[in-house]
């Protein structure tokens, strides 16, 4: 039933007003504006973290490869060679200088390629002839 031109039902019951739709409607775009900058800071930062991860861990590669030479072959690990750790892609240089007679330095260059290209890291091993044992020494 009707009174009038209104309908009857519960009071104050009305709709939303187009000035509440909107205001609503801008509050959310602001949250979420923000929720996307603060999602996009967060992929970039895990980005550089993933980067700064594969760096190091190329980097202990090359160092534990020059330790784990033969001292007989050092001069033989002078060159480049493609590598890669997870995502990135490398170029490990490396070139040896002799210090001393019982004494090896060994320079490794290790350059990022493609899309995590970035500066160039050094990794600089110093490698010492091995003592060779005594053969009157008793153990």
């Amino acid at each position: 039933m009707t009174h009038g031109a209104r309908p009857v039902g519960i009071r104050g019951a009305a709709g939303a007003s187009l000035l509440e739709i909107l205001m609503a409607l801008s509050i959310l775009t602001t949250v979420l504006m923000a929720l996307g900058g603060l999602m996009f800071q967060v992929a970039r930062d895990t980005n550089r973290s993933a980067m700064a991860s594969y760096r190091s861990v190329a980097s202990a590669n090359a160092a534990a490869w020059a330790l784990a030479l033969p001292w007989d072959s050092l001069a033989t690990a002078v060159g480049c060679r493609n590598d890669s750790v997870g995502q990135l892609t490398y170029l490990c240089c490396t070139n040896t200088t002799t210090v001393s007679a019982s004494l090896e330095s060994l320079r490794i260059v290790i350059t990022p390629q493609g899309w995590l290209a970035n500066r160039p890291d050094t990794v600089l091993v110093m490698r010492s002839k091995p003592k060779l044992p005594s053969p009157l020494k008793i153990r």
